[in-house]
């Protein structure tokens, strides 16, 4: 009886071969990543990712843990720095806002004050300008002039005679001590003193 062929028998693949293999399909699909998981950056590989499981044949073929896919750790990380920013931004706005309330009130009480000063102001102006107006020329009490008063001032004799010339009746006609006790004959006596009161006159009209 003939003897029937025995099958071959396959030898089956370990698990290093089944990732090599695995990790040569991946590549063969040609889906190259434009950044690279961190092994690959270390390596300097080209990084083909398996869309089935998002790790790429580098990782694949060498059971490494691949980091095309951010971790839960990563994404925990920036989710709690995103919100202690976000409250540092809104704690930030609050201190703005309060500073701009603080900043209104401030310039109300500017305007408060400057409104105070400039009514001020304008009453003393108007009160300057009235001052002023009552005392300008016309307006208030005529100045008396000083009356001359003296024998020296006293020039109305000057106006007995146009051509400036004296009468001797009014020069004897003066009340005088002397004059009343002489005898009134005396024309010697009577021409001295008449000199003595040109004399006089004289110089009272010209000091």
């Amino acid at each position: 009886m003939p003897k029937v062929p025995s099958a071959r028998r396959v030898r089956p693949q370990n698990s290093t071969e089944q990732r090599q293999a695995r990790a040569d399909r991946i590549r063969q699909q040609g889906n190259e990543m434009t950044f690279r998981c961190k092994r690959c950056e270390e390596k300097n590989l080209r990084c083909f990712v398996d869309t089935a499981t998002g790790r790429c044949a580098g990782c694949i073929s060498v059971k490494a843990e691949c980091s095309l896919f951010v971790s839960e750790e990563e994404w925990e990380k920036v989710e709690a720095d995103k919100r202690q920013k976000r409250l540092a931004l809104l704690r930030a706005e609050a201190e703005v806002a309060r500073l701009r309330l603080e900043v209104a009130e401030t310039e109300a009480l500017e305007r408060s004050y400057a409104d105070r000063d400039h009514a001020i102001l304008s009453l003393q102006d108007r009160a300057k300008e009235q001052a002023e107006g009552s005392s300008a020329p016309g307006t208030g009490l005529p100045l008396v002039e000083p009356s001359l008063s003296g024998p020296s001032t006293d020039l109305g004799w000057l106006q007995a005679d146009s051509s400036g010339s004296l009468s001797l009746d009014y020069f004897l006609s003066l009340e005088d001590p002397v004059l009343s006790s002489l005898d009134a004959a005396c024309d010697t006596l009577v021409l001295d003193r008449f000199d003595h009161i040109l004399v006089v006159l004289e110089f009272d009209v010209f000091c």
